[in-house]
């Protein structure tokens, strides 16, 4: 069974001018739906409101433990994965909550809390391993 992939985002340019849209590999495609994901609250996206995670509920959160959060965190990635990318089986999740000090040029020192997130899994179309790593920072404490 052969499938096309379509690139994110999709240029609707092209589609009103009837042409081609970038295609990519089927690997590219579930990578680039776990970053759509993974960048979605709950809430957002009107046609599901399921489709997402919750790490943006944290982001003004100074009161939740680092292992909560971390672990909240964790456990939603997990479910909206299982549920909204089907294309994957044996999904694990692993990610870590850190503060970092963030100090742009010439603008106001702030600190952020940094989550670096390891997402891995089976394509179950080739049987492949699939690991996607992506980063966060959430938090506007600044000072």
């Amino acid at each position: 069974m052969h499938f096309e992939y379509y690139t994110l985002p999709m240029s609707l340019d092209k589609v009103m001018q009837k042409k081609s849209l970038s295609k990519c590999s089927l690997k590219n495609s579930v990578i680039q739906h776990l970053h759509l994901l993974l960048t979605t609250g709950f809430g957002e996206f009107p046609g599901d409101e399921s489709f997402g995670c919750d790490i943006w509920d944290y982001e003004f959160d100074n009161v939740t433990s680092a292992h909560k959060v971390k672990e909240n965190i964790r456990q939603s990635l997990l479910q909206s994965v299982q549920q909204k990318e089907k294309r994957l089986s044996k999904v694990r999740v692993d990610l870590t909550v850190k503060q970092e000090e963030l100090s742009p040029a010439g603008g106001a020192k702030s600190i952020k809390k940094r989550i670096d997130i390891t997402l891995t899994g089976i394509l179950k179309v080739t049987n492949e391993k699939l690991q996607f790593r992506d980063t966060f920072f959430v938090g506007p404490l600044s000072y």
